[in-house]
């Protein structure tokens, strides 16, 4: 009792060598698949918490004044997103209330809006230029231009010495020799990034902790903020044949 067989000789050549195969495949268990599925989700736990750790000790080693113009600067950016909604449910309710007058003056400015967005007309009005020298990349411009769109900026150009930039939607940014593509077009640092809108929310977006003044300054370049009344971005996006 108790007691197992000897398992028969193989009786073929072909029964040998399926035995053998078979002896070599490795054997998965339940055990084994509960183990391995409890690594992967432990990687998972560990992966999480190191980036939650970064990131807390990012905040965590920031300058009182740099935490204070973070929530200023996010504040800002909830009350224009506030304002935005007020304006646009006071733009339906005069639609629907079918006042053909107000609905000719709505659809006008939302005309004039998506000809600025889609960088077919000039733009003037209050604003600020920002000139930098010294080493740039695309991505470290890409993230400037994400913040001064998030500031509420009406209208970007980016230029050099020779050529302007309408900056739009599909634009996209690139590095190049001496500088960065923009649109397809290759510009030579030092540039000026010319932005139509709030001045007074679009500075504080350029000298966030980590934003364009700290990224530039850190690679030994130089980032100037004029304010204006009266900034004019005149380059175009020329429109396309029909």
């Amino acid at each position: 009792m108790g007691m197992h067989s000897a398992p028969r000789p193989a009786r073929t050549a072909a029964e040998a060598r399926f035995r053998l195969l078979r002896s070599l495949k490795p054997q998965t268990s339940r055990t084994q698949i509960m183990i391995t599925v409890l690594f992967v989700l432990l990687g998972f736990a560990t992966t999480a918490a190191i980036r939650g750790n970064s990131a807390d000790s990012l905040l965590g080693n920031a300058r009182q004044s740099d935490l204070v113009s973070l929530l200023d600067d996010l504040a800002q950016r909830e009350a224009r997103l506030q304002s935005e909604i007020t304006r646009l449910e006071t733009a339906r309710e005069t639609l629907l209330g079918g006042d053909q007058y107000q609905a000719l003056n709505e659809a006008k400015r939302r005309a004039s809006a998506l000809a600025k967005l889609a960088g077919t007309e000039p733009v003037n009005g209050p604003g600020v230029t920002i000139a930098i020298s010294g080493n740039l990349t695309a991505s470290t411009l890409l993230d400037a231009i994400q913040e001064l769109r998030d500031a509420g900026a009406t209208a970007i150009q980016i230029s050099d010495k020779n050529l302007d930039v309408r900056v739009v939607a599909n634009t996209w940014f690139g590095d190049s020799d001496n500088g960065v593509t923009v649109g397809g077009t290759a510009l030579k640092v030092p540039i000026t990034i010319t932005v139509v809108g709030d001045q007074s929310v679009l500075t504080p977006a350029m000298k966030i902790p980590g934003g364009l003044e700290d990224t530039v300054g850190s690679g030994g370049g130089t980032v100037t903020i004029t304010p204006s009344d009266d900034v004019s971005v005149s380059s175009v996006v020329p429109l396309p044949n029909s």
